[in-house]
């Protein structure tokens, strides 16, 4: 009976060590988690991901008509605000991806959302690369896609549907083939 006795001590000395350890090993993953900077660039939000482009219709401040009818396939969308930390991370590279690409400005829509300080600055460096919509009409557009988190960037696929870029814009740096 003692043999009994002493096996089943040890099982469960056994078992609280395991206990133990494992309860060590996953406060050690949740700290470690918690101390992971983000992806550096995080492109797009899910929500948006996959979903049809709803309507829209605006003029830009050069007098273009844009709506969700005339953006050509393969259309780059691009949202920013101000004073976000991931945004201001993006804007360089993209803008630098985009310089290097061969993507013509018309296809390629950058949203400044209004109402932070810096707004103009980020609109003056995409405009080199990109139309750029800023004031009322990026609230319309970013409701428009749908857009609830930044920085986005996303393409419009061939039926109006939205599929996010490569984190680290690959794609945008590709040929655009006609």
């Amino acid at each position: 009976m003692s043999v009994l006795a002493a096996a089943v001590i040890f099982a469960i000395a056994l078992g609280l060590l395991n206990l133990t350890l494992s309860y060590g090993v996953i406060r050690r993953l949740r700290s470690e988690k918690r101390s992971t900077p983000a992806a550096p660039f995080p492109v797009t939000d899910a929500d948006s991901v996959g979903t049809a482009l709803e309507e829209f219709h605006i003029r830009t401040e050069d007098g273009r008509e844009i709506s969700d009818r005339t953006l050509p396939e393969g259309t780059v969308a691009a949202f920013f605000a101000p004073g976000c930390g991931p945004c201001a991370e993006l804007l360089p590279h993209f803008v630098e991806t985009l310089a290097h690409s061969r993507r013509p400005a018309e296809e390629v829509l950058a949203v400044v959302v209004p109402g932070n300080e810096g707004s103009e600055e980020y609109a003056d460096l995409l405009s080199a690369v990109a139309t750029v919509i800023t004031g009322d009409q990026a609230r319309t557009v970013e409701a428009a896609f749908g857009v609830n988190a930044y920085p986005v960037v996303c393409r419009v696929g061939a039926t109006g549907e939205l599929t996010a870029l490569a984190r680290d814009l690959q794609e945008l740096a590709l040929p655009v083939t006609v």
